[in-house]
């Protein structure tokens, strides 16, 4: 199994810069590492605004799928973490009554995050630094992505994961992860020799 390494943070916060960024970096070491990036923006692209919590299982399904597939590799990042859907999920229905339908949804949401939590080996959460552009395929202006970055916080908080906050220019935070991962170390212990 793949060493797991997530990077989080609500839209246009710099993750998937981030992980292209990482991606080069373990490649141009002879790493062997794969990308899920995440599911959900192709399905926005795709299919238009999520409408329901119902269709946050269907993320959970997607990006499943997307990382299953690295199981092969060495190193695995992501831009996005199975758990994140149960996090959407909350943030959509808001302070809203709840439908028995939508509890029921949530709570098997909750229940797969957690059994999902242990199998990242690392998890980066990825302030807000460079502002806000729209993209023309998520929905979210910049005050709801900074709700979105308080809810994924608030989360991991909650359920006691360990984080760590990364700063910096794209390569600086790179660099810091490929650090806190522990790979630039093992390069440089082997120029050493």
């Amino acid at each position: 199994m793949p060493k797991r390494i997530a990077i989080l943070g609500g839209p246009r916060c710099g993750k998937t810069t981030l992980i292209q960024q990482l991606y080069v970096d373990m490649k141009i070491q002879d790493l062997n590492v794969g990308v899920a990036t995440e599911y959900s923006t192709d399905y926005l692209r795709d299919k238009g605004m999520i409408e329901n919590i119902a269709e946050q299982y269907g993320i959970y399904l997607g990006q499943l799928h997307l990382e299953e597939s690295l199981n092969d590799f060495d190193y695995a990042i992501t831009d996005y973490a199975t758990f994140v859907p149960y996090i959407y999920g909350r943030f959509m229905l808001g302070d809203k009554k709840r439908t028995t339908k939508e509890i029921e949804i949530l709570k098997d949401l909750y229940v797969l995050a957690l059994r999902d939590l242990p199998k990242y080996d690392h998890i980066f959460f990825v302030p807000r630094e460079f502002g806000y552009a729209k993209d023309g395929v998520r929905w979210q202006d910049e005050e709801v992505a900074q709700a979105v970055d308080k809810a994924i916080l608030s989360f991991l908080d909650a359920e006691n994961v360990k984080y760590t906050t990364i700063t910096g220019s794209t390569k600086e935070r790179a660099e810091k992860i490929l650090n806190l991962v522990g790979i630039n170390n093992d390069i440089n212990l082997d120029m050493a020799k």
